[in-house]
């Protein structure tokens, strides 16, 4: 049983990292929201990035009993090229509201950090019986200079919105995701949604968790 922990620590942090939830924040008076329909904004400038998140995103939401509509289709081209005002944005949520919709999920990311692992600290723990002069000499180059790898994070913010009569646009739910940069940006997509479902479904935030 320790060799496999040992074996999956050394997969986590050389293999395929995935993303992680490392802040949230929920309204306390709501202990459970749940949606119909739900509007789903990936705020980004790249329109296909935007296309892929927002599809994935909508599938998974309406595997889960509810209507969700990609903002690529409900805004017009030269909504996000115009800045709107507090009257445009009043408009918008009448207009939400007459369609039906009782949620916004909006998602973007807001920075990066580079992270650095010592890479021969976790090589060597796998290898439990060592001498003294056989750990030494495979550790001296520490005196010298660290074997180091470093890779790119990103930061990531998801926010909930209610859009209801008695509420103006209330934020319910706000979380922020870690996401290791992914080889490819359809499975850092893939892997962020998961990590947001499941907090969605635990908080029972948007998802029941039945």
């Amino acid at each position: 049983m320790r060799y496999i922990l040992i074996a999956l620590t050394i997969f986590i942090f050389f293999g395929c990292s995935t993303s992680k939830m490392v802040n949230q924040w929920k309204d306390p008076a709501t202990e459970t929201f749940s949606a119909n329909k739900v509007l789903v904004v990936g705020m980004t400038a790249e329109n296909q990035l935007r296309r892929t998140f927002e599809t994935e995103l909508a599938q998974e939401l309406e595997k889960n009993d509810m209507i969700a509509v990609r903002s690529i289709d409900f805004f017009e081209s030269s909504f996000n090229n115009v800045k709107q005002s507090e009257a445009d944005l009043n408009m918008l949520q009448q207009e939400l509201l007459e369609k039906g919709f009782d949620a916004i999920l909006l998602s973007k990311i807001t920075g990066q950090y580079s992270k650095v692992i010592v890479v021969q600290a976790y090589r060597s723990f796998a290898k439990p019986y060592q001498s003294f002069r056989d750990y030494y000499y495979s550790n001296q180059h520490i005196y010298q200079r660290e074997q180091s790898e470093s890779y790119r994070v990103y930061i990531s913010e998801t926010s909930l919105f209610c859009i209801c009569q008695e509420k103006e646009r209330e934020l319910l739910w706000r979380g922020q995701i870690d996401i290791p940069a992914p080889s490819t940006a359809t499975k850092g997509i893939s892997d962020f949604i998961k990590t947001l479902i499941n907090a969605l479904k635990e908080e029972q935030i948007l998802i029941s968790s039945k």
